[in-house]
């Protein structure tokens, strides 16, 4: 390490700084265009894809030209400086993005919609995200050819930039996601960002870097050539195995350590720990003499074998996973953050130790086999172009046809098989040592078979312990696993999202559906945000509006009928029609007013995207979508601390000058109503729309005397309670960042 950072003075460090901005900036953005897109896998997907193609399009134009530069150092400088300049550029535009395409979005659930959507998705991501991740990727080439003397030492130095700009960017991760956006906000994330560039810009013209004479290429022969090709399919195919295995510990570990910032950011740390230290490690097999493809067919046969024993240590943390915090949320408190790095480095760390070991010892074989360091460019392209299909075909196809479960085992013989063809290319000497190799990772594949789908034994686990019932429903989504429990006989019905409970047959959906309407005099639309158990639905069927849901996952609208009676005749008379989208997203693209818009996400608070439909940004777009007389209703679960319950209404009061709070006895939650006209307090008015509603069918103890009796705040008390708190926004999104608020020891409400 000491010799790395005496050569050039400081610039490989440099390149870890680098790698700490880049992870900040990507983490903003997608934070930033899930709020314009949705947060389907269909959205998230388009923008990594678009996020990763820059990166290989920038690293194929740099390599390219690397070689043929005097001063690729100085050139390198210049790239930080143009990064810094346009990364601010592309996070204040899509601070505006979704006033800007809300006109341009297609409104419904079609074919042609979806379709054209996509287009967007595309053109936009491609139009805001290309430039500065195209100038991101265009740095490994520059840096390697200008601190390599040429192709014989060069897979040392690529070996300890890729893994100090790797450390750097689980630095970055960390950094964005325990500190920066929670504190500073997404734009001040990403100032900070900026900051990084240009000290790194400016160190660099200081340092002062002398030209040099272009490194020479080596002559290429046929054989050569051929070797470069197949290695890049190799490069290729080793990403496509890196995401997937991503994707698929994503879809696993959520059971163990929730849905929260912390969590996703604590597992992306672990991954890209794990590449950093194998690519340090694989610095002097870089340099080596000796053929590079046994090391390398063997390093991916143990990649298979690891990853499918992880798959196996993953059951056993589900069979220990079954304490009753986790049908809630595994952070409860500021010592959970520890346990959620746990698993995390136990199970992922292993693995993609050795992909980042891979990687530049391939990498320089490569180069050897091109002739010229710049070739690094398309081979570091390739390897992140197999990682946009990686991640698209385990989401798209994969999971939901076949189940976590044999995806993993399915991407792991892929990796074994990436072994063989390497094997096969040393030679049949090598390929008969490689037989036990790949045996071990048969083995494994075959003992996978054998342990129970650990996605739905962890949950059954669960449900055993804490509830005991029947499971009357089980999928895997795109976006999840969704389960309906039956307790009870049929009494009690619950469900499920990765083992946490979303909602049930109880009083609190029908009471967040049936308030708003009570208070209209003829409403005729409702939009809700959330399907759940289907509960606020029906409540607005009985009061004869139109009613349209937004719900994220197809499996729990697969699921609703379990809980509705009439639903195939209610769906066929056109009462309610399903949109499975974000609910945000569904909202800004459409182009009615709805007289009730319902808001009821995931609990807790603090998951993951729950913030984008608890900001004053949100309330905005919903005080646009409402009628004159429109109300918004907003279910602020508990537990939660009392900071968020104020925030939140602060918010409200920000956008609404009618805010009410009612608080029901034995139901854990506020009910917010916020509309621009005040609500109407006559018993006797209210008394004929409840009749009007047929609310007692569902709520029989409802009357005028229990809504005034429940209400608990109204317009002026919610003002003066809350005043003191900020508000929850898009660049601050305060309530989706506990962590301060666990270690001060603030209680939460239950």
């Amino acid at each position: 390490m000491k010799n790395l950072l005496r050569s050039k003075p400081g610039i490989p460090l440099l390149f870890f700084i680098s790698g700490v901005s880049g992870l900040i900036y990507e983490t903003v953005w997608f934070r930033m265009l899930i709020r314009v897109f949705g947060g389907t896998l269909e959205a998230t997907s388009t923008v990594l894809a678009v996020f990763m193609g820059g990166l290989a399009l920038g690293a194929v134009i740099a390599g390219r030209k690397a070689d043929g530069l005097k001063n690729p150092l100085r050139l390198y400088a210049w790239l930080e400086l143009l990064v810094a300049v346009f990364a601010l550029g592309a996070t204040a535009l899509m601070a505006g993005l979704p006033g800007l395409l809300a006109p341009l979005l297609p409104e419904g659930g079609t074919a042609g919609a979806a379709a054209l959507t996509a287009v967007i998705r595309v053109l936009v991501s491609a139009a805001v995200l290309l430039v500065p991740t195209a100038l991101m990727g265009a740095t490994l080439p520059l840096l390697a050819s200008g601190l390599a003397a040429g192709t014989g030492d060069s897979g040392g130095k690529i070996s300890r930039l890729y893994a100090l700009n790797t450390l750097g960017a689980a630095l970055g991760v960390l950094a964005a996601g325990y500190l920066l956006i929670g504190h500073a906000g997404e734009k001040g994330a990403a100032a900070l960002a900026a900051a990084l560039n240009l000290a790194i810009a400016l160190r660099i013209a200081a340092y002062g870097p002398p030209d040099r004479e272009p490194n020479a290429p080596a002559r290429q022969t046929e054989e050569g050539t051929r070797g470069y090709r197949r290695l890049l399919l190799v490069m290729a195919a080793s990403g496509f195995t890196a995401l997937a295995f991503e994707v698929l510990w994503a879809r696993l570990l959520v059971l163990t350590i929730g849905s929260s910032v912390y969590a996703f950011s604590a597992m992306l740390s672990a991954y890209l720990l794990g590449i950093a230290l194998g690519s340090l490690y694989a610095g002097e097999q870089a340099d080596s003499t000796a053929d590079p493809l046994p090391i390398l067919a063997r390093t991916q046969a143990a990649i298979a074998a690891l990853a499918l024993a992880g798959l196996a240590a993953f059951y056993f943390a589900g069979a220990a996973a079954v304490h009753p915090k986790y049908m809630y949320s595994p952070l409860t408190q500021a010592s959970d953050v520890f346990n959620l790095f746990g698993w995390s480095l136990l199970i992922i760390t292993p693995v993609t130790f050795l992909m980042g070991f891979f990687f530049p010892v391939a990498a320089q074989a490569g180069i050897r086999a091109a002739g010229r360091v710049g070739a690094v460019g398309p081979l570091y392209s390739a390897n992140t172009l197999g990682t946009i299909a990686g991640s698209l075909v385990t989401g798209f196809i994969l999971v939901p046809q076949l189940g976590t479960k044999f995806s993993f085992i399915l991407t792991a013989i892929l990796a074994a098989l990436t072994g063989t063809a390497l094997a096969a290319l040393a030679g049949a000497e090598e390929k008969k040592r490689f037989t036990p190799w790949l045996g071990a990772a048969v083995l494994a594949a075959g003992a996978a078979f054998i342990i129970p789908d650990p996605v739905f034994s962890t949950i059954a686990r669960r449900f055993a312990r804490n509830a005991p019932g029947f499971i009357a429903f089980h999928a895997e989504d795109r976006a999840g696993a969704v389960d309906v429990l039956f307790r009870d006989g049929e009494r009690s019905k619950s469900l499920y999202i990765n083992g946490v409970a979303v909602s049930g047959n109880g009083d609190a959906g029908k009471l967040m559906s049936h308030f708003p309407l009570i208070f209209q005099e003829n409403p005729k639309s409702m939009f809700i945000i959330g399907l759940g158990a289907a509960n606020t639905l029906r409540s607005g069927v009985l009061h004869g509006v139109k009613v349209t849901v937004a719900e994220l996952l197809s499996s729990v609208r697969e699921a609703a009928p379990l809980f509705a009676g009439n639903w195939e005749k209610s769906e066929a008379a056109g009462r309610f029609e399903i949109r499975v989208n974000d609910g945000r997203n569904e909202l800004l693209r459409s182009r009615a007013a709805y007289d009730a818009i319902i808001v009821d996400v995931t609990p807790p608070i603090y998951s993951s995207g729950a913030v984008n439909v608890y900001s004053r940004d949100f309330f905005k777009v919903a005080s646009s979508r409402l009628t004159e007389t429109g109300v918004l209703s907003l279910w602020i679960p508990l537990p939660c601390f009392e900071s968020d319950y104020y925030m939140i209404l602060r918010s409200l009061k920000d956008v609404f000058p009618q805010v009410n709070v009612w608080s029901f006895p034995g139901r854990p939650g506020y009910l917010a109503l916020a509309s621009n006209q005040p609500l109407e307090r006559r018993p006797q008015v209210l008394a004929q729309r409840i009749k009007r509603g047929n609310v007692n069918y569902e709520l029989p103890f409802v009357t005028p005397e229990y809504i005034i009796k429940t209400h608990v705040m109204n317009a002026a008390e919610v003002d003066a309670r809350s005043a003191a708190y900020p508000p929850v926004t898009d660049d601050k999104p305060y309530t989706e960042f506990p962590l301060a608020r666990f270690m001060a020891y603030s209680p939460l409400w239950f």
